[in-house]
């Protein structure tokens, strides 16, 4: 019998490896942390060279799918169910992510895998590849887990495969203020600019406004989990049809280290609620409120309270977010120049106008686009 599987994502820096530390520590989940990140890039670039999507586009193709990024997301879930992947693919692949950094789960026989691969889409090769690289006793492995920051649009796809997932989100002052702020190369890189970000967040709060009653999905607030993870560990495994067995005290890695976060501020003793609202203090006041403007239907919907008012929004996405961080070239064209100061605009008087059609290129699902009208639309 085929164990389940477990889907865990989340924005960057949202708690995505808290989770997968969580579940870790659960003797019956085998959970792996960033296993496969360069699989899913390379599959949705592949999909997006399809469409015959410039090259710049294809650079960070786990994207926002918003204004230029914005396709059909039911012709990217038929073509995860259609592609079967080839060895020199997978090779290739596997190749690519040894000296790669974002992989956080890197077996030493990284290429033995594929001597018993019999072929198939990313749900058997993702089956495949757990099961070969187990990493508890495979006799009392009851659930495989998977996490990947920021790669909600696979999740359709897993779902239609019988998967469950875990989907995380955070304040994204909270978000900013660690990638912007803090020993933020350690863990990000180099850094991404802030309209990336915003517009990636906006994406992850679309997925959960989508599959907010979806019985094979939890959401979960970094807030909420940290004020008692022991609360949301059990209701977890419940969830999962497995007996609470676990508790929250000493986190091990897969490492079997103590696990002490990773917060690009100060090392934490256990689980801390410190890094809410982190970004009072550090985060200068324009970035904060562009990110406050630019989400501002979403963090209502999501229970976080902007400070910036209704009536503030457009002045402050006409001022922008005062620094870009543009030190990717690939992402160069996320600079907030007049016509991303266009885009957000024109989303937000969409947004607030009387009724208008769903565009999905603006707000990504019609459930998300129908959550915020009725937030900010019929204010």
């Amino acid at each position: 019998m085929k164990k389940p599987m477990l889907f865990v994502s989340g924005p960057p820096r949202s708690g995505t490896t808290l989770v997968d530390k969580l579940l870790w520590n659960v003797p019956s989940i085998d959970c792996f942390s960033q296993p496969l990140p360069l699989l899913l890039v390379a599959l949705k670039a592949a999909f997006l060279r399809n469409l015959s999507w410039p090259e710049k586009l294809c650079a960070y193709p786990l994207n926002d799918q918003q204004f230029e990024n914005a396709y059909d997301a039911d012709a990217f879930q038929g073509y995860l169910q259609n592609h079967a992947f080839e060895r020199d693919e997978l090779r290739a692949v596997l190749e690519a992510m040894r000296p790669f950094t974002g992989q956080y789960f890197k077996p030493d026989n990284f290429l033995n895998v594929l001597e018993y691969w019999q072929g198939g889409n990313l749900a058997d090769f993702a089956r495949h590849y757990f099961s070969h690289y187990r990493q508890k006793p495979d006799k009392g492995v009851r659930v495989l887990g998977w996490k990947e920051a920021g790669a909600e649009e696979f999740l359709p796809y897993f779902l239609s495969k019988g998967m469950k997932a875990i989907l995380i989100i955070r304040d994204p002052r909270d978000i900013a203020a660690s990638l912007y702020h803090g020993k933020t190369d350690a863990y990000g890189g180099q850094k991404r600019p802030l309209l990336f970000m915003v517009r990636q967040w906006r994406k992850s709060a679309a997925y959960h406004a989508k599959f907010a009653a979806h019985p094979d999905v939890t959401l979960v607030r970094y807030e909420d989990l940290v004020q008692d993870p022991q609360a949301h560990l059990d209701l977890w495994q419940n969830w999962l049809g497995l007996e609470p067995d676990a508790q929250v005290t000493t986190l091990q890695s897969q490492s079997g280290e103590n696990w002490h976060g990773n917060s690009a501020f100060a090392a934490l003793e256990g689980i801390s609620t410190k890094a809410i609202g982190r970004h009072e203090d550090v985060l200068p006041a324009d970035q904060a409120a562009f990110i406050e403007a630019a989400c501002f239907g979403e963090m209502l919907s999501l229970g976080y309270a902007p400070k910036i008012t209704k009536n503030a929004v457009e002045a402050a996405l006409e001022v922008g977010p005062g620094q870009d961080y543009l030190g990717r070239e690939a992402l160069a064209h996320y600079a907030y120049d007049e016509e991303r100061r266009d885009e957000e605009c024109r989303r937000w008087q969409h947004l607030c106008a009387q009724k208008n059609a769903f565009d999905a290129a603006q707000f990504v699902f019609n459930e998300n686009y129908q959550k915020l009208y009725q937030i900010v639309g019929t204010s």
